[in-house]
């Protein structure tokens, strides 16, 4: 477009919004505590500079909402407006070309009050329509720097500007520019006859007396400055605004070559970097009568439309909890695991039977690790003695008498890490040797179905009940269900934590071998806890005193099984076989080779310590083909008859030893069978 020949139309640099996510954050904190449903307008303040400037950013910040504000250094101030509406409805549906005609009148109004040559940075507008999602915290916005489609600068065919550096004539400048305090430097004029100062737009004009405004000045002598953020030959915003300003201001300019400075800083030419544009302002002023205004912002896609911001990763709570706990994992993944998968623990869900001093434990420790599926099952209540050693709970909850552990636990773990996804389901686990009423049936068959549907919904199960009989049905759905199963017992001063075997098959058996002194047994081979008694679990709480039905144990012994369970899981979970990793116990104790490791090292059966000497095993044992819990003949049953089946082995624990042959083993041989784990007394809660 031209408008002959030898001239053609002058085009700017448009400006572009930067938002400092501290603006969202000071939005959120004024829109809750102080506006509320208000959508009024709202002033606002944004800087930018021409220090080694870059893009012709326009930037907002926390700052931007004070009412005495302050650019930081080097930075220049420009006044905007913002409308926040209250519904995204309200931001769709707003009419953007109206909104941006009232910003326009602003700017005429401030001229013709003479309001911009009081302060002329008012020459430097934006306006910012936007909408805060607080529930999502995601931000709609749309940038807008108002100014009228015309009057249209020309200037001759093909010029370029030149930079101040090298008019010598106008060397003299340069330190003019260098001594304007900062606050007056945004935009001024400079006369090259006047070698000591310089010169503000109310000395030379008057917003009374229009047409008398610079009608004697000889428009040769007269350079008019802006600070310009732009980087490239095209002068930013800033100039258009100025030029419409003089254009409005200055009649006798009409039809006549003016020249304008871009003020730039740049680190080797200072503002010798400045360049110098010679336009043609236009001959009249008849668009005044339907003046339109432009300047809204096109979005990252270069197509006029707002843009979108998610601040959830900084501003959510949850999110910022969520990244904190992580950090201490992420921090090992990059510096000393590289290989660590994250997203496995974060995806497990784990089923843990029993909410006492050994629930609240791992609960605790599979946190720490990042798993948030966690889910709990107990029947009891949190009492007076439980606090000090259950660490889920407080004193607060035993006084009220009724809180019941397994809520009050998967509440607690939300509390910690609000991302946990979390459920406490309160019911009793049926028991071999626990007879079921027939006033109970009913209950203890939806328990029963419960308890199967969350055994099959899980990925691991922990055992960590308070009796050796409540153990038995988790073991033999966990085998069922081919889940990861981890079971940990206390004594006074020992405890054991042991993984159960599956009925997986591994791919490549042949990548496993005995090695030297030690042995392999492949995780499908592995025993359960019950595996190592071969007797069926009776009514233990029977005929028991309070010492014996209570847990008796060294404080610490819970903390260390528990850590060790948990440890356990993630080591587990980092091999490519995963439970189904092999065993490897060594066969001669004086044995000096080194048992292979998983990512994070051994994977063993069990681990059996002892506190009063310090010290730890790890015994590997097999499958015990009569085990009344992990046997085929237990699993084939319960998949044949599922919930028939286990009444009859409540109903009397010589129903599982008949059908696994134990009971004709026994008869052979009394002699034969000795208890394996009688120094592990199966108590952690009241």
């Amino acid at each position: 477009m031209t408008s002959n020949d030898n001239k053609e139309v002058f085009l700017f640099q448009p400006l572009q919004s930067f938002v400092s996510p501290t603006f969202w954050h000071k939005l959120s904190e004024i829109k809750i505590d102080f506006d509320r449903l208000s959508d009024a307008a709202k002033p606002v303040h944004g800087f930018y500079t021409n220090f080694n400037s870059k893009s012709c950013l326009l930037e907002v910040d926390y700052s931007s909402f004070n009412t005495s504000f302050n650019p930081p250094k080097n930075h220049y101030t420009a006044f905007g407006t913002l409308y926040n509406k209250n519904t995204i409805e309200d931001f769709k549906e707003c009419d953007k070309n109206a909104l941006l005609q009232v910003e326009g009148q602003k700017f005429l109004d401030d001229i013709a009050t003479g309001a911009i040559l009081d302060d002329p940075r008012l020459l430097a507008r934006f306006m910012i329509l936007s909408f805060a999602d607080l529930k999502t915290h995601n931000y709609y916005y749309w940038f807008a720097f108002p100014c009228p489609l015309k009057p249209t600068l020309e200037v001759e065919r093909n010029s370029k500007p030149c930079r101040l550096a090298d008019q010598t004539e106008l060397s003299h400048m340069i330190q003019i520019i260098e001594s304007i305090p900062d606050e007056n430097r945004s935009f001024f004029i400079l006369n090259k006859t006047i070698k000591d100062r310089y010169i503000e737009l109310k000395d030379l004009i008057d917003p009374i007396n229009l047409k008398d405004n610079l009608k004697d000045e000889n428009i040769d002598d007269l350079y008019f400055c802006f600070v310009d953020p732009s980087e490239y030959e095209s002068p930013s915003w800033m100039m258009r605004t100025y030029s419409t300003f003089l254009h409005l201001s200055c009649p006798s300019l009409a039809g006549k070559y003016i020249k304008f400075i871009g003020v730039r800083y740049n680190s080797e030419m200072k503002y010798g970097s400045s360049l110098i544009w010679t336009v043609q302002l236009p001959q009249n002023d008849e668009y005044m009568d339907d003046l339109k205004f432009v300047g809204w912002e096109p979005n990252k896609n270069n197509k006029m439309g707002p843009r979108m911001v998610s601040m959830r990763e900084s501003m959510d709570p949850a999110k910022l909890a969520e990244n904190s706990i992580n950090l201490n994992l992420k921090l090992m993944k990059w510096r000393l695991v590289p290989d660590l998968n994250l997203e496995t623990m974060a995806e497990t869900k784990c089923l843990l039977f029993g909410a006492g001093t050994l629930g609240c434990a791992v609960a605790r420790n599979l946190l720490s690790w990042g798993f948030k599926y966690i889910t709990l099952i107990d029947n009891g209540k949190v009492s007076f003695s439980n606090p000090v050693r259950q660490n889920l709970y407080t004193h607060q909850d035993a006084v009220q008498g009724n809180n019941m552990k397994a809520t009050i636990a998967a509440e607690r773990l939300k509390e910690i890490n609000p991302n946990a996804i979390t459920k406490g389901y309160v019911m009793q686990i049926p028991m071999p040797g626990h007879t079921i009423g027939d006033s109970m049936k009913q209950g203890a068959i939806e328990d029963l179905e419960k308890i199967i549907s969350l055994v099959q919904e899980h990925d691991v199960i922990f055992l960590l009940t308070d009796s050796r009989e409540s153990r038995w049905l988790p073991t033999m759905l966990g085998v069922a269900n081919k889940k990861i199963v981890l079971n940990a017992a206390l004594g006074f001063d020992s405890y054991l934590v042991m993984r159960h075997g599956n009925l997986k098959e591994v791919k490549d058996n042949s990548k496993y071998v005995d090695i030297g002194d030690l042995r392999c047994i492949s995780g499908s081979e592995l025993g359960c806890y019950f595996c190592n008694d071969i007797t069926a679990p009776g009514n233990s709480l029977k005929d028991r005193t309070l010492d014996q039905q209570c847990t008796v144990t060294r404080p610490g012994v819970s903390n260390i099984a528990a850590s060790y369970a948990v440890e356990l899981l993630v080591s587990i979970l980092q091999h490519p076989d995963k439970d189904s990793a092999p065993a490897y116990f060594c066969a001669n104790a004086m044995s000096t080779e080194k048992v292979p490791e998983g990512l994070l090292g051994i994977i063993p059966h069990s681990i059996r310590g002892m506190l009063f000497n310090y010290e730890n095993i790890l015994p590997a044992t097999k499958k015990f083909p009569q085990c009344i819990a992990c046997s085929e003949k237990i699993v084939n049953e319960f998949q044949a008859n599922g919930i028939e089946f286990l009444l009859k082995a409540f109903e009397t624990t010589k129903y599982l030893e008949d059908l696994t042959g134990i009971s004709e083993l026994m008869n052979i041989d009394a002699n034969i069978i000795e208890c394996d784990d009688s120094d592990f007394e199966l108590s952690d809660d009241e």
